[in-house]
């Protein structure tokens, strides 16, 4: 499992084997190569602290961006290749044969049953919704029926137009727009 990191007892690898331990293996290459945690760490510019969680198995339960990114970088260092480092990292199996848990929220009877009836409202709601609107009801709009809008600046004009009639007759402001004090 995880090995003491100064003095405390760091948390399991992955792995029930520490030698398949992604940790494990960058130490082992690194000691192989006769490499020491310092220099490595200056190499890499990753803290040595972290260097040493990293090869004592702490990294192993949660192989997010910064890990990978870690191993990556440690594996380049070492001369190893960066995408095989990765990928063991990855592939290691979980300490527990538990299935995620996810997965296992719907394998009881009642979530299943709940998921079913859900599902069977969505589609009886569905189907109601197509069938009102292919038939229609009380409420349902005639496409045949003309839209009447109103329009605003139409209807200005015209109130200008018959305010200007009736001060003088269109002879005299025919072509002419009435004045601004004259529009409400």
């Amino acid at each position: 499992m995880g090995k003491e990191v100064r003095g405390e007892l760091a948390a399991p690898a992955l792995s029930d084997d520490p030698e398949r331990s992604i940790g494990a293996y960058l130490a082992r290459q690194r000691e192989l190569r006769g490499i020491s945690l310092d220099e490595l760490a200056t190499l890499t510019r990753i803290p040595r602290r972290s260097l040493e969680r990293l090869e004592s198995g702490v990294f192993d339960r949660a192989p997010d961006g910064f890990v990978r990114g870690f191993v990556r970088t440690v594996a380049v260092a070492l001369g190893l290749d960066p995408d095989a480092a990765v990928m063991r990292l990855l592939s290691e199996p979980a300490a527990d044969a538990e299935a995620p848990s996810g997965v296992a929220r719907w394998t009881s009877p009642s979530a299943r049953l709940a998921a079913l009836a859900l599902g069977g409202l969505l589609v009886v709601g569905a189907l109601g919704w197509l069938v009102a609107s292919l038939l229609g009801g009380p409420d349902a709009r005639r496409t045949d029926e003309a839209v009447m809008r109103r329009d605003p600046i139409r209807e200005l004009a015209r109130e200008v137009e018959r305010r200007a009639l009736e001060r003088g007759g269109a002879a005299e402001g025919a072509g002419d727009p009435a004045p601004l004090e004259d529009i409400p």
